[in-house]
């Protein structure tokens, strides 16, 4: 059973932002509980102790440690938001941390990837939790459920989940009749991406450890075997239509995309010919990312060229450290953490939940310099409008382009040529899966009851 240390843990907090002298004695971290990996060397662990907190976290003031754990706090409260390590390379790995489900939090995931994709999520729900797979289309991956399990109900409780990777195999679990296991080639990476990701605030996790494996155990074959026979088995989760078919629908099309050659033909030829058609009309298709690009390099080129902006934009950065001097002084000890070589990353943590309550309370003087900074921006914006066009704009303007195509023949015969070939995609997954379109059937009435009528 899990022990807290909740009081030794408040005191190094005093400690490390009010500069008490107190001892804090490391706990030597408990061995990973594996099922598939033989464990090998321990190459990160962090108990969330404010005064040995691990600088490679990077976390403003969305997160807090409090209580001796990593929180995720009621800043930006609407929004989901991640707490990322730098610099991991984890391949063949073991990871275990302790979670727990409190507050608003209903979907913990803890996130790895590398070369700018995600390669998978380990997703933690109130009711169950489940292993998925993103997409990679350099790759040709598309997305997928490695599979689902009910999870005894712990509100408010701590739990430990341990995520074991080797080559492309996973099994997360929290014990032994809780778990997931999957096998997919895009697990068979090294991760050089680690993120824990809440979608609302209150839980928490702690004691996150990372081992390397070195080898899958002995009798993994028959283990993985039964394993898998007993996930096949279990009862799955409960899920409306409409996300029943969605769970469904997309591990119909990754078992295509991974094990049928004529599907993944179809697919081939419907995105060779909308590719083509995007790269010759590309004022019509340019993508939500690429205005954003052109937008930030339009920005960096006016910058560079004129002078009046590059004081501007100073301006407007001195009136934002005005904020942050101001909120500073109303709770000046947080000035240490600043200088501490090892709290250093906290600071702009605990500095944004000070500015947080001053904003709840109204702080009059706060407001003031908020309103000069938007001031000071405001008259930024005027005077280069062209370097802060809105995506939503650049939207707008595609739209427009997207739509005077609509009297060109040429462009209408190649874009219906790219809905024939989409069609013939859905024809096929129709008939690889009868089971799946029934679902499709029962998705759209269900939607369809939870519209309004119009009748009172």
């Amino acid at each position: 059973m899990r022990t807290r240390r909740s009081g030794l843990l408040s005191i190094a907090f005093l400690a490390s932002v009010f500069a008490i002298s107190v001892n804090v004695v490391a706990e030597a971290p408990s061995s990973p509980n594996t099922v598939m990996c033989i464990p090998g060397e321990l190459i990160f662990s962090d108990d969330f102790v404010p005064a040995t907190v691990s600088d490679r976290w990077f976390f403003k003031a969305n997160f807090a440690l409090r209580d001796g754990a990593l929180t995720r706090t009621a800043v930006d409260p609407n929004e989901s938001k991640r707490v990322f390590l730098k610099d991991p390379a984890f391949h063949n790995t073991i990871i275990e941390f302790d979670f727990k489900l409190s507050g608003k939090t209903t979907d913990l995931r803890l996130v790895t990837g590398s070369g700018g994709h995600y390669n998978s999520v380990t997703q933690i729900r109130p009711n169950h939790f489940q292993v998925n797979t993103p997409s990679d289309r350099e790759a040709g991956f598309v997305p997928a459920h490695l599979g689902e399990c009910i999870r005894k109900s712990q509100a408010g409780q701590w739990q430990t989940m341990t995520v074991e990777y080797w080559n492309d195999e996973v099994i997360a679990h929290l014990g032994d009749d809780e778990f997931v296991i999957g096998k997919h080639p895009i697990i068979d990476r090294t991760r050089r991406y680690f993120a824990f990701q809440f979608d609302l605030p209150g839980a928490s996790i702690d004691n996150v450890r990372v081992w390397n494996a070195v080898g899958q155990r002995d009798d993994w074959a028959k283990t993985r075997k039964g394993l898998a026979k007993s996930q096949v088995g279990r009862d799955s989760v409960e899920r409306d239509p409409v996300d029943r078919y969605k769970y469904e629908f997309t591990n119909l099309k990754s078992r295509l995309t991974l094990g049928d050659p004529a599907y993944r033909e179809l697919v081939a030829t419907y995105e060779r010919l909308q590719a083509a058609l995007h790269a010759d009309y590309p004022k019509a298709f340019v993508t939500h990312k690429q205005l954003g690009k052109r937008i930030a390099q339009k920005k960096k080129e006016i910058k560079a060229k004129n002078a009046d902006f590059k004081a501007m934009e100073i301006a407007v950065n001195k009136a934002r450290r005005a904020e942050d001097d101001y909120v500073l002084s109303t709770q000046p000890e947080l000035a240490r953490l600043k200088q501490d070589g090892i709290a250093k990353q906290r600071y702009p943590s605990e500095l944004g939940l000070v500015r947080a309550g001053l904003e709840a309370n109204a702080d009059k003087q706060l407001g003031a310099l908020v309103a000069e900074t938007a001031s000071r921006q405001f008259a930024l914006e005027t005077r280069f409008p062209e370097a802060f066009e809105t995506v939503g704009a650049a939207v707008a303007a595609r739209q427009v382009s997207r739509k005077s195509l609509n009297d060109d023949p040429g462009f209408q015969l190649r874009n219906k040529a790219v809905v024939e070939a989409g069609k013939a995609v859905n024809a096929y997954l129709e008939q690889a899966d009868r089971g799946v379109v029934r679902l499709a059937v029962e998705a759209k009435a269900y939607a369809d009851s939870l519209k309004p009528t119009g009748k009172e």
